[in-house]
Formats: C-alpha cells, structure tokens, sequence
C-alpha cells in the first residue's frame, strides 16, 4: 500500500491530483500549522485574457495567532463566495464543462460558510471526482498524531498500515531520506511537469489551478495528469 502526504489546499494544481493518482490513500495534513508567509494552503491561479488571475480565501488572522489549518475561518466568506464564482463564471462560463462544475461549487461554498477545512473537503472531493479518481483522503487530525517532519510522516504511514510513500520531488533537500528506509518504508518520489493543453485566453501558462485544466478539457484532463507526471526512485 503506498500513501502520499498534502496539506489540504483550495483548487490546486495538477500535481496535487497526479500524487492522488499514484497513491492508495492520502493523507491530509490538517494538522498542521497555517504559514503565516506565502503558501498555496489558500491560494492558487486561475486565467482570464490578461493572464494569470491569483486567487486567495481570505482568513480570519486578527487576535489568533498561530493557527492551524483545520481551525481556520474565512473572512467575510459570502462576499469571497460571491466574487469567486462570479470570476469563474466571467472567464470560464463559454466552458462546456462549466455547468457540469460550478452548481456544485456553488453548493459547497453555500454549506462550508466560514470553515475553511469544509470549503476545501468539499472542494477536493468534487474536483477528485470530476477527473475520475477515487483514491481516498485521511485527515491528519482524525489519527491524533501531531508529531513534526519525517517522523510525522513515518508515523502516519505505519498508522495506516502503508509499506510506501510517495514523496514530492527533491523533498531529501527537507527531510532525511533515511528516517524512512529505517522505518522500513520503500520511498518513491513525484515529478510533475506540466504538460502543455489548449486553454482559454491565448498562450499556454503552466501550474494553474487544476479548475483550469477540467473547464478546459473536461474529465479528458486527467490524461493530461498522467502525461506531466513520472514516479522516480529516491535518489530523486
């Protein structure tokens, strides 16, 4: 059995989908701390005529400190809900799969209210579905383990009984590879490589939401996955 590892993010790229792809389970790790800097926990890129169109869920920060990411809530979430699926419908609603989508976006938006953990869920399960992939999630929080880094991860492994793990590309520059051959883990780790696909609004930008690539080919798009993807041997 072989488990991948992501923090649960909103409508992210292809690569999030083809590690999906090549595991049994994946394991999200809610669990975890917020990023107070950058990340793309909740944002990700969608397109329009001009380009690349950044997409971020605000969240609820004043008076919190630190959080982690399966206690956060979104700010002014009806008025994030409104501009979000109104943009997706401006740029993306010419789409012949936009109605196959978005009433279910809708939906979810309407139930999550504020819950960010819930938007995203939602949202990923929707998204897993529409490429057709049924490999299933494990939140992080529903094992109780809290530990950090590679031990984190070994421990969530044996825990669901894994015997692989599937790890991004170049995570030995993060974690000490060994701790899993250790641990009695085989490690495989995932390239992804966007490959190119006919989108809307002129020339080919890579590594956008994986939205993108469904509104513009459909469940087609997950043989777009699979061509961006190749598993690797850990000397990666």
């Amino acid at each position: 059995m072989r488990v991948s590892f992501n923090q649960p993010a909103f409508i992210p790229w292809g690569g999030f989908f083809a590690r999906l792809q090549q595991s049994d389970l994946m394991i999200l790790l809610d669990d975890t701390q917020f990023a107070r800097g950058f990340t793309y926990v909740n944002r990700n890129r969608l397109k329009g005529p001009s380009g690349e169109i950044w997409i971020t869920v605000p969240i609820k920060k004043k008076g919190l400190g630190q959080q982690m990411i399966n206690q956060l809530k979104i700010f002014q979430s009806e008025k994030f809900s409104k501009n979000f699926l109104a943009l997706l419908r401006h740029y993306y609603g010419h789409s012949v799969y936009f109605d196959s989508l978005y009433p279910k976006l809708s939906i979810n938006f309407e139930y999550a209210k504020d819950n960010f953990l819930a938007l995203i869920l939602s949202t990923l399960n929707l998204l897993k579905g529409a490429f057709g992939l049924k490999t299933p999630f494990l939140l992080q929080s529903e094992t109780g383990l809290r530990q950090k880094g590679a031990r984190l991860l070994i421990e969530l492994a044996k825990a669901a009984g894994a015997t692989e793990v599937l790890l991004p590309n170049l995570i030995q520059r993060h974690l000490d590879l060994r701790e899993f051959t250790r641990a009695g883990l085989k490690i495989f780790c995932l390239k992804y490589n966007q490959y190119p696909y006919p989108q809307f609004w002129g020339e080919f930008l890579g590594n956008l939401s994986a939205v993108d690539l469904f509104l513009c080919l459909g469940p087609e798009g997950r043989q777009i996955i699979e061509k961006s993807t190749k598993v690797v041997s850990p000397e990666c």
